[in-house]
This record gives structure tokens, sequence and C-alpha cells, in this order.
């Protein structure tokens, strides 16, 4: 009688030692899942972020670089127009173009989070260290554009030449911007294609 005593003691402790090892690999088991799929949503809310961001990069880039391509071959084309009307088309071109990079700016503020998750090479300081320069160029000829509005007949040319010389400068320095703008739509593309695949 005592035998059985101990077998049925030893078979009801085996038995609960084994519900508590099925609880505890069940426990963790459980655990380790709920971990994974908790990193999976996290990694594609990451994901669809950054391909959110890259998207409005790409259509704001494609925006200002289409707009500041088509005002260089303005400038370049017309840049030593000797008239009072080219002087006011080409003006006129320069506000349109930067009301509508004023305009993409303030619409689009996911723009400024690209470098958050991208290694672009068009830093916060250098945009504003290049918008501080365009400003200064721009100033420089909207300057030299009222001048030549108020020279008389004689100094004109000197200042047409000027003028040329700051649409040139101003030309030079967007086409810079340009290339710096596509090179970093290039390096967004490489890394979300090297994610995706």
């Amino acid at each position: 009688m005592a035998n059985e005593s101990i077998l049925i003691q030893v078979s009801a402790f085996s038995g609960l030692i084994g519900a508590l090892l099925t609880q505890g690999l069940t426990g963790i088991f459980s655990y380790l899942a709920d971990k994974r799929k908790s990193n999976s949503e996290l990694k594609k809310t990451y994901r669809d972020k950054k391909i959110d961001i890259a998207e409005n990069f790409y259509f704001v880039n494609g925006e200002k670089m289409a707009i500041v391509k088509k005002n260089i071959e303005y400038w370049k084309n017309y840049h030593n127009a000797r008239s009072e009307k080219s002087l006011d088309f080409l003006n006129q071109e320069l506000k349109n173009m930067k009301a509508y990079m004023d305009e993409l700016d303030k619409d689009n503020w996911k723009y400024n989070l690209v470098s958050l998750y991208f290694d672009v090479s068009l830093s916060t300081q250098e945009i504003i260290a290049s918008n501080l320069k365009s400003k200064e160029l721009y100033l420089t000829v909207l300057d030299l554009t009222d001048a030549i509005r108020h020279a008389l007949a004689e100094s004109k040319s000197d200042l047409y030449e000027l003028y040329e010389k700051a649409i040139k400068e101003l030309c030079d320095h967007y086409e810079a911007i340009v290339k710096k703008m596509a090179d970093d739509m290039h390096i967004v593309k490489s890394s979300l294609l090297q994610q995706l695949s």
C-alpha cells in the first residue's frame, strides 16, 4: 500500500511538472511569437514610412528640377536680350519659379524628412546655404534689371554685360544644385531598391 501511495504521489507530481513545463513553454513560445510579430510590424511601418518619404522626395525633387532646368534654358537663351520686354519676361519667369518653389516647400513638409531615412548629400545646412546664395544671386539680377531700366542709353551696354554675367553665375549655381538633387534621387532610389529586393 505504501508503494501504491508513493506511485500515486510520483504520478501526480510528474503530471504537475508536465503541466507546468507545458504552460511555461507555451508562454515562452507565445512571447517570442508576439515579439517577432511586433518587430515585423515595426519594420513594416518603418519601410512604409520610408517609401512614403521617398515618393514625396521624388515628386518634389522632380518638380523643382524641372522648373529650374526650364528657367536655366530661358536664361541661357535670352541672357543677351536687350529689350525691356525680354527683361520683364525673364524677371517674371524668376518670380514664377520662386513662387512655385515656395508653394512646393510649404505643401510638402515630408520633403524635409528625407535625411532621416536616407544618406542624401544635400543636408539641411547645405540647402540653407544654397538658398541664401540663390537669393543673393537673384537679388543681383533684380538690381541689374532695375539699373538697366533706369540707366542712360550709353551706360546700358556695360550693365547688360554685368547682367549677362549675373545670369550665367545664377545658371551655374542652379546647375550645380540640380546635379546634387539628381545624385540624391539616385541615392534614394538605390537605397529603396536594395531594401525591397
